[in-house]
């Protein structure tokens, strides 16, 4: 695995910085605040798509609640407009401000970590640490929620986007079969996704 998370060379899809959807301050608005596997999978989304960004050398991203969208079925995008200078680092910072939103409903401090679970709560600690180099990349993000071990490192930065994606991206209702075996062959530890009270998850019901 790219130990820095950072151009890697992966292809952009558009749709990871191109997307459609509602702004998750609208989301948050009309239905409240994410909890439980809605906010697990709004974490896991965004941390994906802010991971194949980096690792295609686009950073400085500006993420807040209004330009990362939210589609019809919970996934996950970011919508397109002008970038900073910052490094990646800095994105990891707004990506767990907008986590914080999620959860708590308004732009929070310190206080709102305790609307988190516990370990999401740790790792959004580690994404606002002063000091940008002890900041987890966006790949190490996205292993830390799919919930490997540190001794997983050996896994590709592909095979965790593909995981993600998997978990996190829309539903896939015209193979549910072969889309079954397949994640229980890849991912036999990956749980059903759950419909959440924003009506954006997955219609795996």
């Amino acid at each position: 695995m790219d130990s820095q998370g950072w151009g890697g060379g992966l292809a952009l899809r558009p749709r990871d910085y191109l997307g459609m959807g509602e702004p998750l301050a609208d989301v948050v608005a009309a239905a409240g605040p994410y909890e439980g596997e809605a906010l697990r999978r709004l974490a896991l989304g965004t941390a994906a798509t802010m991971a194949r960004l980096h690792l295609t050398g686009i950073a400085g991203l500006r993420l807040g609640p209004h330009n990362v969208l939210v589609g019809p079925l919970g996934e996950a995008s970011f919508a397109p407009g002008p970038r900073s200078s910052d490094l990646p680092p800095a994105d990891v910072r707004e990506w767990a401000d907008v986590i914080v939103f999620a959860a708590a409903g308004h732009a929070g401090g310190g206080d709102d970590l305790g609307r988190l679970p516990h370990p999401l709560r740790g790792l959004v600690d580690r994404c606002r640490r002063p000091d940008p180099a002890a900041r987890p990349t966006a790949i190490e993000l996205v292993r830390v929620l799919l919930g490997h071990a540190a001794s997983a490192r050996h896994a590709s930065v592909r095979d965790l986007l593909r995981e993600a994606e998997a978990w996190a991206g829309p539903h896939e209702p015209a193979r549910p079969e072969a889309h079954q075996e397949a994640r229980s062959e890849a991912r036999p530890e990956v749980r059903p996704r759950a419909a959440g009270r924003h009506g954006r998850a997955s219609s795996g019901e």
